[in-house]
């Protein structure tokens, strides 16, 4: 396929402009209902235009490059939400902010769909490009997975837990969810395919090269990574506890002079801090015994999904904690100590998942190691046989 497709699927999203503009001056759709069937109806309308155009020039397409018009045409609506309430636009999302989703108008509401509207999209643009020349897109889908998971299930739980209570709107979510879990299961199921065909391509090695691969000592990286994932589940316990308003006096400190965003009165960062404790802790100890012990080549697709995941939930939290929508008393102190510990710990939490996962990637044979060290006559411990590379 040609990039004809993509370029149809690119002027598709931009709809979303014009959109945007008529459905905010038609004053009948400040109804709730009339929001949700007009948004369906438009979405629908959305996924089926490059179908129309493009099925009789196409011979085989991946389903994925018709779900992409409609995730990017969703990704521009987020950029527009954005831009208007930043106020750098106006009269294209006022109305469907006001009747239909007001908790999008905060400031982690505005982090949120900027990330949607710029990251998503340049996710998007990129898997977009890999189906045209039909090339893999697994890796860049289960780092969106992540992230757009992520984001989705803040925004539910937060909607959830808020004060504007739960209105027809929030469904126009639905469809993009959907896709998600239905691409997330294809994606980890390609990636476990391509794992195995990576294993079944290892042959046996010169046991002193595996030693110094497999010694900890040998590997300074991973040590850092590990002194991080040990320093990640310490600060997200810490942060749970004082977005929970825990009576610990080094807690509440904290909280008060260094990100004081934690005791915001609406639900964000508590739904954050929540799903970071539920979700991220397990994996941090997870990803710590791959480290310890080789060879546990499942931790790849955790890695870009958590990746992600980390990507977006920092983005929207340290954009929120100086968003002019935030509170004064609620934003980051403008003393030099605060800025500095709190620009520390969340670039950290930012910036190390990003590294591990361009290691998990730049370094995989780490992950079949055990099964290397295991190969006895040329079969592995599991019984499937290994075939060597050949000149």
């Amino acid at each position: 396929m040609t990039l004809t497709g993509a370029i149809i699927v690119f002027l598709t999203s931009l709809a979303a402009l014009p959109c945007s503009y008529t459905f905010n001056a038609i004053s009948v759709l400040k109804d709730e209902r009339l929001i949700l069937i007009t948004g369906l109806v438009t979405f629908t309308l959305v996924s089926g235009i490059p179908w129309i155009i493009l099925r009789r020039r196409l011979q085989k397409v991946d389903s994925f490059f018709y779900v992409l018009s409609l995730l990017t045409f969703n990704s521009v609506m987020s950029l527009i939400i954005a831009l208007e309430n930043d106020g750098l636009i106006a009269e294209f999302m006022g109305s469907y902010l006001r009747e239909g989703e007001p908790y999008l108008k905060t400031a982690h509401g505005t982090m949120m769909s900027y990330w949607d509207g710029i990251a998503h999209y340049a996710l998007y643009l990129m898997m977009l490009a890999a189906v045209s020349w039909n090339q893999s897109f697994y890796d860049v889908g289960l780092y969106w997975i992540g992230s757009f998971g992520y984001s989705k299930l803040v925004l539910l739980l937060a909607v959830l837990m808020g004060k504007d209570g739960v209105g027809w709107p929030l469904l126009l979510h639905l469809p993009c969810v959907v896709i998600s879990a239905l691409m997330s299961v294809r994606f980890f199921h390609e990636k476990m395919q391509e794992v195995k065909k990576f294993k079944s391509h290892i042959s046996s090695q010169d046991d002193k090269e595996d030693t110094k691969l497999l010694s900890l000592r040998k590997r300074p990286m991973d040590v850092i990574l590990l002194i991080y994932y040990s320093f990640a589940i310490c600060i997200t316990l810490f942060r749970f506890t004082a977005v929970m308003e825990g009576n610990v006096s080094i807690v509440q400190q904290y909280k008060e002079k260094i990100e004081p965003y934690l005791s915001d009165s609406l639900p964000y960062p508590k739904a954050q801090l929540m799903i970071n404790t539920l979700y991220f802790i397990p994996y941090y100890g997870l990803t710590i015994y791959s480290l310890i012990q080789p060879g546990q080549s499942w931790i790849l697709s955790l890695i870009l999904v958590h990746a992600g995941a980390a990507s977006q939930g920092q983005f929207s939290y340290m954009g929120s904690s100086f968003h002019y929508r935030t509170p004064y008393i609620h934003r980051v102190p403008q003393t030099a100590l605060a800025r500095i510990i709190f620009w520390l710990v969340n670039g950290i939490l930012f910036i190390l998942p990003q590294i591990a996962a361009y290691c998990s990637l730049n370094n995989a044979k780490f992950y079949f190691l055990k099964a290397t060290q295991s190969c006895r006559n040329g079969q592995l411990s599991s019984g499937t046989p290994v075939i060597k590379k050949t000149d």
